[in-house]
């Protein structure tokens, strides 16, 4: 799917309430009832926006929703709909704070072959960027991001916000109108990805907000 400038929630938002996007509204309704099935328990509740899904939880360790955007495009035989999905994780007591940053993943040419994190923005000391960068480039992460054809994480931090804004692009759950013959696809996800979505969020959490728990501990040794 082509490439798309990097804003928060880029085009859904402009989408025309046309019979296209009216079926790619039912799609992304459906794929955020395939994910509240899979929360089971943790599951809240939802709102509702053009090409926007906000799923609420509770109970996870540090995610506490989800926001499914479809961004478009129009292509040649096609309108594609790509799916961003958007977490935001509050900082804790546990985080010292290091200023604005931002981290993102990069992939190899070369399928699965030394996919990882870098720095894009950092005004802080490079040990704990260092330390940033260990933990984002753990190999559950790394595991996840193939397993679910993600193709972009992005993390931004600011201090005025108080959060790390988490923003995913993947393959799964994204949809398609054909226009011939007229029909509208999505590449449905499993149960056992949206579990996985869930997982790789939860680990990215924990990645970002405990950051001064590892200094202590080096502290106390």
């Amino acid at each position: 799917m082509g490439y798309l400038q990097k804003k928060e929630n880029r085009n859904a938002a402009d989408a025309r309430n046309s019979f296209v996007t009216r079926k790619a509204e039912q799609k992304l309704s459906a794929l955020a009832d395939i994910f509240k099935l899979a929360a089971e328990h943790h599951y809240v509740d939802e709102r509702r926006d053009t090409l926007q899904r906000t799923l609420n939880f509770k109970d996870f360790r540090y995610l506490d929703n989800l926001k499914f955007v479809y961004n478009w495009e129009n292509r040649f035989f096609s309108v594609n709909y790509n799916l961003q999905i958007l977490s935001y994780f509050d900082v804790t007591e546990q985080f010292k704070e290091i200023g604005p940053c931002k981290f993102q993943m990069k992939f190899s040419m070369k399928r699965h072959q030394n996919d990882h994190f870098e720095c894009k923005g950092w005004n802080a000391d490079l040990k704990t960027r260092e330390k940033y960068l260990e933990r984002l480039n753990n190999p559950l992460i790394i595991d996840r991001v193939h397993k679910l054809d993600i193709h972009d994480v992005t993390i931004t931090h600011k201090p005025s916000w108080g959060y790390f804004r988490v923003s995913v692009e993947s393959m799964v759950g994204s949809g398609a109108w054909i226009f011939i013959p007229p029909i509208m696809q999505l590449i449905t996800p499993k149960d056992e990805e949206c579990v996985r979505f869930f997982e790789l969020f939860e680990l990215i959490g924990d990645a970002l907000v405990n950051n001064s728990v590892e200094e202590e501990n080096v502290e106390t040794d």
